[in-house]
């Protein structure tokens, strides 16, 4: 046990320098507000993070909201780190196997990254970690006619918790199901004793008792507000999402998708932990295969349900850098597994160069314990090098674009205004500053895709009483969010400015003008198209964010994903600009826009465009070639192209290749169809 707790805190003491002091993306500002305020975070609620995460939110020390909160993630993955120390030792029964596996895994760039940042994904771990700590520990205790039932009713008091904590672990019970069955085959007789081992598996659900507490304190943070039964189960079951989805829309995808879903585990493993790695687990799997045939099974059918099997279920599509984090986040689980045949392998390596030391570098002076030592020094150069490798790339002590986000969509409205905002990313992140900063809290905002929700339309009432409300706000069902936006639009337009982000919708004698990251509400007689320019300037001016052209650090999706944010509204308002015959000075813009998202096809397109109209054919056609270089699918390019070729720049040679081109990706496109 001292052993364990040196690695975490020594883990830990690592992982705390590159701690984030800001909101990441996706749900962490959820995640965050909802700890801080001890409230409802998105479903299924997630009490038992809330609750841990109101503890550090609430540490007594200079810091951010969000970097206490992300020093939990620090912690939990430390303590999970640990915990597979314990198990890596139990089941080698090799204390340098099990510590070199343990600090490999610490320091793949993926967990090392998710130590930075929180989310629900690190108190899985640990709970996982802890019940397969149990389990083995039962394990070991029954074969050695022990019969420590105690063992395997914590190790299901925390696999309990962690099922009910994400409703994905449930995918473990397969493996559960094997190793218990083959190691006590009596047990399905024993009646009492499953009772009891399902009781403290139910016990898990005892951390929902916090959630209608929570809802009646009607903090900000109420997801569907569950202060009945009705809420409540629909929050736990995930209703509004679809259970064992992240979302109802991601589920499915065709055959194709489900193979991209295997292969890009099979490239994040071996990016992570190098071809070397991937080599060791697959040694390690033979070696536990015919050494340890019931632990190999149990840890392969654990491998397999959350990782394989899960991805492939759900195919999460990858359009863009936000659906890539997602997506990530969820290979944590197979990572953990992964390190327990990395473990098997280096026993077998490690086993292996004893012995030929032994024979072949046998002197007086050095025993098999000092063999072991050489080995265990030189199986430590892989941990040591992934962290001097790793740092920089999961570092995020310096990270602030997530803050910056929240505070430069605010700085788009002007005070006095109500600001509807959709997407989790760009709701999640200005709502953590909002609710963080006081001096901030001068607009109204609101999460229009959550109005289709009667409790939120209650909240909203509840938080901006001065609002005026459509009859039908309070009394309608599960409706169209879209409806009661424009409803509370057309209603408050006279009182105060509207602005929204992602969804403008169309209303009649009113158009929508880019103002920094918002779009404003204006009649058809106030809007002047020479306004634009300078009121955008000087919104751009006061962005925490403005110099789009600074380095970073290393681009994680999710900040791949906070720069494409930027580069959108870039766009939209160089559409505006474009719309209004001020295509030269979207120029500027869109430029800007490339620099933050050079992988954008949009940007080159309206490039190509207003220099093929200025007759700059040589830049026009750079433009659309690097957009073709996007999507190259995209006969419509290759058809502008060869027109560019033989009208502007008279390479008929050219033209005509692209002109061949452009016939083979029609009939491309078609097959594609078909």
């Amino acid at each position: 046990m001292i052993s364990s707790l040196a690695v975490f805190v020594f883990t830990f003491l690592i992982y705390i320098k590159g701690v984030s002091p800001s909101v990441y993306g996706g749900d962490s500002g959820d995640i965050i507000l909802a700890s801080w305020f001890g409230g409802v975070a998105h479903p299924p609620g997630y009490p038992l993070n809330t609750m841990l995460g109101w503890i550090f939110t609430h540490l007594p020390y200079n810091a951010t909201v969000a970097y206490k909160a992300n020093l939990m993630a620090a912690f939990l993955m430390a303590a999970s780190i640990s915990l597979l120390f314990l198990i890596l030792e139990k089941l080698t029964k090799n204390f340098f196997v099990s510590l070199a596996t343990s600090l490999i895994l610490a320091f793949t760039p993926l967990f090392w990254l998710y130590a930075h940042v929180i989310e629900v994904f690190q108190l899985n771990l640990v709970l996982v970690a802890a019940s397969v700590y149990f389990l083995v520990s039962w394990r070991e205790s029954f074969l050695a006619k022990k019969q420590k039932s105690k063992l395997l009713y914590l190790a299901f008091l925390f696999l309990g918790l962690a099922a009910f904590h994400h409703h994905t672990l449930v995918l473990l019970f397969p493996a559960f199901g094997y190793l218990i069955l083959l190691t006590d085959k009596k047990i399905l007789k024993k009646r009492r004793k499953v009772v009891i081992t399902l009781s403290f598996f139910l016990l898990g659900f005892l951390p929902y008792i916090f959630i209608p507490f929570a809802a009646l304190r009607q903090t900000p943070i109420n997801w569907d507000n569950p202060v009945n039964i009705e809420n409540f189960i629909r929050l736990i079951t995930r209703d509004d999402y679809g259970t064992f989805t992240a979302a109802s829309f991601i589920l499915g995808g065709d055959l194709k998708q489900k193979i991209i879903q295997l292969i890009n585990l099979f490239l994040f493993l071996k990016t992570d932990f190098g071809t070397f790695g991937l080599l060791a687990i697959s040694i390690g799997a033979i070696y536990s295969f015919l050494k340890q045939r019931q632990l190999f099974w149990f840890t392969l059918i654990s491998f397999l349900f959350t990782g394989p099997f899960f991805l492939v279920y759900a195919s999460f599509p990858f359009p863009n850098d936000f659906y890539a984090g997602l997506w990530e986040r969820f290979l944590l689980l197979s990572y953990f597994f992964s390190a327990v045949f990395l473990a098997f392998g280096f026993k077998f390596l490690f086993d292996l160069c004893v012995r030929f030391l032994e024979k072949r570098v046998a002197t007086k002076a050095l025993r098999k314990f000092s063999y072991s030592l050489i080995v265990f020094f030189l199986l430590m150069l892989f941990p040591a090098n992934l962290i001097v490798n790793n740092f920089y790339k999961t570092d995020l002590s310096n990270f602030h674009l997530g803050d910056w986000l929240g505070y430069d969509v605010l700085a788009s409205a002007e005070d006095n205004s109500v600001v509807f905002l959709l997407g989790d990313t760009t709701a999640f992140n200005t709502q953590y500053v909002y609710y963080t900063n006081k001096d901030l809290q001068k607009v109204k905002i609101i999460k229009g895709g959550s109005l289709a929700k009667r409790e939120y339309r209650e909240q909203v009432v509840r938080e901006y009483p001065d609002l005026k409300i459509p009859e039908d706000f309070l009394s309608g069902g599960e409706g169209d969010s879209a409806q009661y936006m424009v409803s509370l639009i057309r209603l408050n337009d006279p009182f105060f400015d509207i602005y929204t982000m992602d969804f403008s919708p169309n209303i009649e004698g009113h158009k929508w003008s880019s103002s920094g990251f918002l779009k404003k509400f204006v009649s058809d007689d106030e809007y002047n198209k020479n306004d634009i320019i300078k009121r955008n300037e000087e919104i751009l001016a006061n962005y925490k964010y403005n110099d789009f052209s600074a380095d970073l650090g290393f681009e994680q999706y999710i900040i791949g994903h906070l720069k494409e944010i930027y580069a959108t509204t870039l766009l939209d308002l160089s559409d505006e600009l474009i719309s209004n015959g001020f295509g030269n000075d979207a120029i500027k813009y869109l430029n800007e826009a490339v620099i933050l998202s050079p992988d954008m096809k949009n940007p080159y397109l309206r490039l190509g465009n207003i220099y093929l109209r200025n007759k700059n054919c040589l830049v026009a056609r750079d433009n659309f070639e690097k957009a073709l270089s996007i999507d190259k699918k995209d006969w419509r390019l290759a058809d502008i192209l060869s027109n560019i070729y033989g009208d502007c720049l008279k390479d008929d040679e050219k033209a005509q290749q692209y002109q061949n081109l452009t016939k083979e990706l029609k009939n491309l496109n078609s097959t594609d169809k078909l």
